[in-house]
């Protein structure tokens, strides 16, 4: 059966939340890499985000969880503290 119109439509439109969700997650990430913003405050806002936005409910937690733990890997490691101590 054919797709209709709408459904590559909507397709589309949750593909590109989805691609910007990703995108915002790694500024952020890179955004506590600088020492701008605190890790914790960062993911609890986009995990809210992505309830808010459909995104749990259509790729599981555990799939958020993976994109956020993707780009909040090396969130951690600061290399200028690291040469210090």
């Amino acid at each position: 059966m054919p797709v209709s119109r709408a459904e590559r439509a909507a397709n589309a439109a949750r593909r590109a939340k989805l691609v910007e969700y990703r995108r915002q997650a790694w500024r952020l990430a890179l955004l506590v890499r600088q020492g701008t913003i605190d890790k914790t405050a960062a993911v609890d806002r986009l995990y809210e985000i992505a309830i808010a936005h459909a995104i749990v409910r259509a790729l599981g937690a555990d799939r958020v969880q993976a994109i956020l733990d993707e780009a909040f890997a090396s969130a951690d490691f600061h290399p200028i503290r690291a040469e210090v101590a």
